[in-house]
């Protein structure tokens, strides 16, 4: 062969090989393993990267459809599926020239974002010296729902520009697995598959420590309605290697990017504590995170948190914990889709991880019932809120709450812990309080105030607060005054 041509034949080689070397394989999202749980009654969306211009096809073996799509650019690709219904398992095929993916063992059921800090990150077995109550039965009886309550955990760290995937898999919650799954989150989708008849998919995406800010972009928070000192605040905070993550975008990048799209039913959320401090602000950023996060999945995800429970934060008679938990509150109100889950009875003095997850998950659960599927949970979970007090001339004080329907309790006998009055002084006392033989009416009184003007209930970090509907629902802290101490 003449010079010029092996010249030539050895470059188109080379050229070829460079092309085979970085030509990108065909992939899915590893949303997308074995023993997935997608979304019933819902479009699915599939997607995954390649090489640019190729040509892929998806399937789901649900009803035998293909869709056909080319890989952009960027070497991406996404598809949209027709949704199947649950009770049988399915393969998901996807095929690129000579390359083809097959996910086998898919459900369809209901997919819940279950996120926060350490009391959603708390495993089943429990942290150092810290126990969930009930651990080692619902280990134990892990095997019995196994297969229908199903698992992608992500641990990502933290991540400063949005990457494309995470490292993770579903998997069946058996009794080693369920063991180190969030309690919460566990209690929550058990609970729920009992009562649906269909499989759950939780999606465990808990940081503990982590500020609300991680969670969204920094174009959020500016947008969120704050006002200059608050954003300087969030902006001043210094990120420590070490630490949990504190400043804006460092989890949605990692943990909440990668994952967009993925159809769900809703959010579950317990976080607040490492907020504490901005007891004026939080309700406008969670407002703010759950919008973006909405708009991300072009969903109304219905929005499901837990308020902070009483612990004393260093100062038992400090009152920063209820102000905060009034402004957590609050978020009811100015998010559409949103509802609060009390915790008011489940504190600990001395652990700011309460060991009642179940109870929590259950509440959830009942609000999920009523507010998501329309369903009547047989127990009411709205708050009761304060509705009205009288200020009797001989210094009784007269309470009545919403939502009680007759039914108001303490946790042992009558007698109620948590109430303050104050008088014209705007020095609170602590009360004697029980239930009226009505149910919903709450007799106040305190000899140290003779002329009260003012009723607090649960108003501290940690007082042991026990009133609570006969059913278990905790009464939320509330105030009859705007004082700002």
């Amino acid at each position: 062969m003449p010079l010029k041509k092996t010249i030539f034949a050895s470059i188109c080689a080379l050229v070829l090989a460079a092309g085979v070397v970085n030509a990108r394989p065909l992939a899915l999202s590893h949303l997308f393993t074995d023993h997935a749980v997608l979304q019933r009654e819902s479009l699915v969306p599939v997607w995954g990267w390649g090489e640019p211009g190729a040509a892929v096809q998806v399937k789901g073996s649900w009803n035998g459809q293909t869709v056909k799509t080319t890989v952009a650019d960027d070497g991406t690709w996404r598809v949209q599926l027709q949704p199947g219904q649950a009770g049988n398992a399915y393969t998901l095929t996807v095929k690129s020239g000579k390359e083809t993916l097959e996910v086998k063992d898919i459900v369809f059921g209901e997919v819940w974002l279950c996120s926060g800090q350490s009391n959603m990150e708390m495993p089943l077995r429990g942290f150092g010296f810290q126990e969930v109550e009930g651990a080692a039965d619902a280990i134990m009886a892990a095997s019995e729902t196994a297969s229908q309550v199903r698992l992608f955990d992500l641990k990502t760290p933290k991540c400063t520009e949005p990457i494309e995937d995470v490292d993770a898999k579903w998997e069946y919650t058996t009794g080693d697995v369920a063991a180190k799954t969030s309690a919460v989150a566990y209690f929550f989708a058990r609970r729920l598959t009992k009562t649906l008849g269909v499989p759950v998919g939780i999606i465990v995406n808990a940081w503990g420590g982590s500020r609300i800010e991680p969670w969204m972009t920094r174009e959020t928070i500016n947008a969120a309605g704050l006002t200059e000192q608050e954003l300087k605040d969030i902006y001043a905070l210094q990120e420590q290697p070490d630490r949990w993550p504190e400043t804006p975008e460092l989890i949605w990048n990692g943990r909440v990017k990668p994952i967009v799209g993925y159809a769900a039913r809703g959010i579950i959320w317990y976080q607040g504590c490492s907020n504490m401090g901005q007891p004026h602000c939080y309700d406008k950023l969670q407002k703010a995170m759950v919008e973006m996060w909405r708009k991300e999945w072009n969903s109304d995800l219905p929005f499901i948190f837990t308020l902070l429970a009483p612990y004393e934060h260093g100062d038992i008679d400090g009152r920063w914990r209820p102000f905060f938990v009034e402004n957590q509150l609050h978020t009811e109100e100015i998010l559409s889709n949103s509802w609060a889950v009390c915790t008011e009875t489940l504190g600990n003095k001395v652990t700011v991880h309460p060991a009642q997850k179940r109870e929590v998950a259950d509440m959830m659960v009942q609000r999920a019932l009523q507010n998501v599927y329309g369903m009547n949970p047989g127990v009411s979970p709205e708050l009761p809120r304060l509705k009205d007090v009288k200020y009797e001339e001989d210094g009784t004080v007269k309470v009545t709450l919403t939502q009680v329907w007759s039914d108001l309790m303490s946790i042992s006998a009558r007698d109620i812990t948590g109430f303050e009055l104050a008088g014209e002084d705007r020095q609170f006392h602590l009360a004697k309080a029980q239930v009226d033989w009505d149910g919903q009416t709450i007799i106040v009184n305190c000899p140290d105030v003779q002329k009260p003007i003012a009723v607090r209930y649960g108003w501290r970090n940690w007082m042991g607060a026990n009133l609570q509907k006969s059913t278990g629902i905790p009464v939320p802290p509330f105030r009859t005054d705007d004082w700002e101490y």
